[in-house]
């Protein structure tokens, strides 16, 4: 996917350049994540009337998840990319008196760019930043369905859209070695509404190496034709995730 090959272009640029931070006085954080986030794809079907599917998607899987920043004195700048692909199998029942059983596989691809920037106002790696930037999302799904007694049809779909997010995270140091943070940031734009909240405890070492858990929620919604229909579709992602912290 075209998101993807960016995403993989300006983070081999991040990682191919020098020691920047040295020499400007500032400081590099690289942390990969590992995510293990429980999926949950629902849908409404817009026609005659709304017809709605909950838990097409339902399950746990993991992700590969970036995070680089830069910051100077109180200005500071972000990268955060995701990528996870999964695949889940469930069956429903059509609403009505008659209700059909329906076998539905469902497979999701999914990945997140965001580049931003944010400002530190205490200059200082504890306290609150203030955080704006574009997040570019890319959905590629597609349903397998087989009604009960009935032909399989499938109905494949691709969305990508880009969100202005606005937001704010907060650091407090327990001690030298242990920190807790909070971050919310809300986007709008492209989709009709994307949540992002994070929660983690992280450790550093005397040296460059740190750790982190954290535990992540993503949450959008974006509406689709397919088939010619309107179709509005809930996505959320859940769950914990360990990274490792390299600061340079």
């Amino acid at each position: 996917m075209k998101i993807r090959n960016t995403g993989l272009a300006v983070l081999m640029s991040l990682l191919l350049m020098p020691a920047v931070s040295s020499a400007q006085q500032g400081e590099w954080l690289v942390a990969p994540y590992i995510w293990a986030a429980n999926v949950s794809w629902d849908l409404a079907a817009r026609g005659d009337g709304t017809v709605e599917f909950s838990d097409i998607v339902d399950k746990l899987d993991g992700a590969a998840l970036i995070r680089i920043e830069y910051v100077r004195n109180k200005i500071g700048f972000t990268f955060d990319y995701v990528d996870m692909s999964l695949s889940d199998r469930t069956n429903i029942s059509t609403p009505g008196p008659l209700p059909i059983s329906v076998a539905i596989r469902a497979d999701v691809d999914l990945s997140v760019l965001e580049t931003g920037a944010f400002y530190r106002p205490s200059a200082t790696d504890s306290g609150v930043d203030v955080l704006a930037g574009i997040r570019d999302t890319n959905v590629d799904s597609s349903l397998i369905v087989t009604p009960a007694n009935l032909p399989t049809e499938r109905f494949d779909t691709g969305k990508g859209f880009t969100d202005i997010y606005v937001g704010a995270r907060y650091l407090h140091r327990l001690n030298e070695s242990w920190d807790f943070s909070v971050r919310g940031d809300y986007g709008f734009g492209g989709s009709d509404g994307a949540l992002n909240l994070m929660a983690s405890v992280g450790w550093r070492s005397r040296g460059s190496f740190g750790m982190s858990l954290a535990y992540r929620h993503l949450a959008f919604d974006l509406d689709q034709k397919v088939e010619g229909e309107a179709v509005t579709n809930e996505f959320e992602f859940s769950g914990p995730a360990l990274g490792f912290l390299f600061r340079f």
